[in-house]
């Protein structure tokens, strides 16, 4: 499945933006599909992340924008857009390009989520779904379907996980290789004829 999505999609030109810094990430939790206001640290960085795209990218024009409908990346879309002197709301939200489902771990700490549930984890990262949530195997299946229907270059904002996700398909990535991936909230990752490169923070 990697290689088959791979091969396509190696031939559009993505441009792949985290959200900017949250109240849960200061706070050490995992807001996952639930959401949290975005700090002002993470407010600059999506505008640098826009003066960035401007630079790097231009012109804009020939982009599609897409981003998660979860409030964090919606704003970080628009702080973004505008900061690279686009109209703000003029992009598509999509489900499949959600966080990863936390299920009953959503809100929690690592310490809450206890050292059994932690290790059951890093023995299998791919497969293991936490209660009630998903797994990174069905997050990887769930953005590949999104991929699929790209017919074009695309500016993309989402979340860490998904990221990870966008980039093993569009490098054809093992599990093992995908999963010790992690996208920052400042910069942004351009994959393009096949190969990735990152630009800022």
């Amino acid at each position: 499945m990697m290689s088959g999505d791979s091969v396509a999609l190696q031939s559009l030109t993505l441009y792949v933006i985290r959200h900017g810094e949250c109240e849960h990430n200061v706070a050490g939790r995992a807001a996952s599909q639930n959401d949290s206001p975005l700090t002002e640290r993470g407010r600059e960085q999506a505008r640098a992340n826009g003066r960035l795209l401007r630079e790097i990218a231009a012109p804009l024009d020939r982009f599609r924008f897409f981003a998660s409908p979860l409030h964090r990346t919606c704003m970080t879309m628009e702080i973004v857009r505008d900061a690279a002197g686009l109209p703000p709301t003029f992009y598509l939200a999509d489900r499949r390009l959600m966080e990863i489902d936390f299920g009953d771990h959503t809100w929690m700490t690592r310490e809450e989520i206890g050292a059994d549930a932690q290790a059951a984890f890093l023995a299998d990262p791919w497969n293991y779904t936490r209660p009630n949530g998903e797994s990174q195997a069905m997050l990887f299946a769930r953005v590949g379907r999104f991929l699929a229907t790209l017919s074009g270059d695309a500016v993309i904002v989402t979340h860490a996980w998904s990221a990870r996700m966008i980039r093993s398909h569009y490098l054809g990535l093992p599990p093992a290789v995908t999963v010790r991936y992690d996208a920052p909230h400042a910069g942004i990752l351009r994959l393009s004829q096949g190969t990735e490169a990152a630009f800022g923070d």
